[in-house]
């Protein structure tokens, strides 16, 4: 147990390190950005005394490491200001825009874990087979298109050419806008849900089918199989077994794939016009506001950063075998 505290605390203080060294480049990248922030603000018709105003307001006329410290105070507690454009807090722009995304990589997550494991457990029990190096193929080839290709294909097939789903957004047009928690409880949500849950699924899908199969083809060996045999239990049920002691490796790779969905999902969300945190950023820096492209980095490198730390800590739980030196 000592040896387990020292570790997460090791790994705090890593985090930690990263988490510092991410707002401080981006802090860098944006002061090189073209392009005045104040010109949001400003104009021609100002004069010196009233830009030097408004650069006062912003804290804009201070030294570069009191700039520096004050953002990082900021960012740090989760104070990103207010936004240029909407003229709100941006933390509740953020936690609105997590929620939208979120609502799209969950189900395709779930969904992709589910069949991918029930693929991956087949494809290994089937080793050799015929069945098995096609659909192998099958998932390579997937796993090697880029999924905002797919999107585009999928939108102009399904959307524009059948009209089977509606080409884009989380509700349609003109739709009764309800709170969250309404809006994704709604069939209008579903319909504009599926085509992007499942251009998602054709690539996450091919991370668990694969890896399991490869666990699933080391289990496949062991000796304890064997002894179900011997105790005569069907075919079926030493599956099951086998299938359990393969999944270790799973759990690690749900934490990941979570945390690189969120900065993976941005093209599809511009393709689908999905109103999430990925597409909030680009329209951020389209427009130069400043505060919310920094938080929307910022909270796309955190979620990445504690999805990489979960599954660190998960597979030492999980397998009793990891030892913390």
């Amino acid at each position: 147990m000592h040896g387990l505290r020292a570790y997460l605390l090791r790994r705090l203080i890593l985090l930690l390190f990263v988490v510092v060294s991410v707002l401080t480049i981006l802090f860098v990248l944006f002061k090189l950005l073209p392009g005045n922030p104040l010109s949001v603000f400003i104009d021609s018709n100002y004069s010196d005394e009233m830009v030097q105003r408004q650069k006062r307001l912003w804290g804009l006329d201070d030294p570069l490491w009191l700039q520096y410290v004050r953002y990082m105070w900021n960012m740090l507690t989760f104070d990103f200001g207010t936004s240029f454009f909407q003229m709100t807090p941006v933390s509740g722009i953020v936690i609105e825009k997590l929620l939208h995304t979120g609502a799209m990589i969950v189900p395709a997550v779930v969904l992709s874990v589910v069949l991918g494991a029930l693929l991956g457990s087949w494809l290994g029990w089937r080793r050799g087979s015929r069945q098995e190096g096609a659909v192998v193929v099958g998932l390579l080839a997937l796993r090697s298109v880029p999924s905002f290709f797919v999107g585009i294909l999928v939108l102009m097939v399904f959307s524009y050419q059948l009209g089977w789903f509606p080409p884009g957004g989380m509700v349609s047009i003109g739709g009764h806008q309800e709170s969250f928690w309404e809006t994704i409880l709604t069939l209008d949500f579903l319909g504009h849900l599926i085509l992007p849950c499942l251009v998602l699924m054709t690539r996450e899908i091919t991370s668990p089918a694969l890896l399991l199969r490869s666990t699933m083809l080391e289990v496949k060996g062991s000796d304890f199989l064997d002894i179900l045999r011997a105790k005569g239990l069907s075919e079926r049920r030493i599956r099951v077994h086998a299938t359990r002691n393969a999944l270790l490796p799973l759990v690690t790779d749900i934490a990941v794939m979570m945390g690189f969905l969120f900065q993976g999902q941005v093209l599809l969300e511009i393709i689908f016009a999905w109103p999430g945190v990925g597409r909030e950023l680009v329209s951020a820096l389209n427009d130069l506001d400043y505060p919310v492209a920094q938080a929307c980095f910022f909270v796309m490198a955190l979620i990445i950063l504690v999805f990489n730390f979960i599954a660190d800590v998960l597979y030492g739980f999980i397998d009793p075998r990891v030892a913390y030196d």
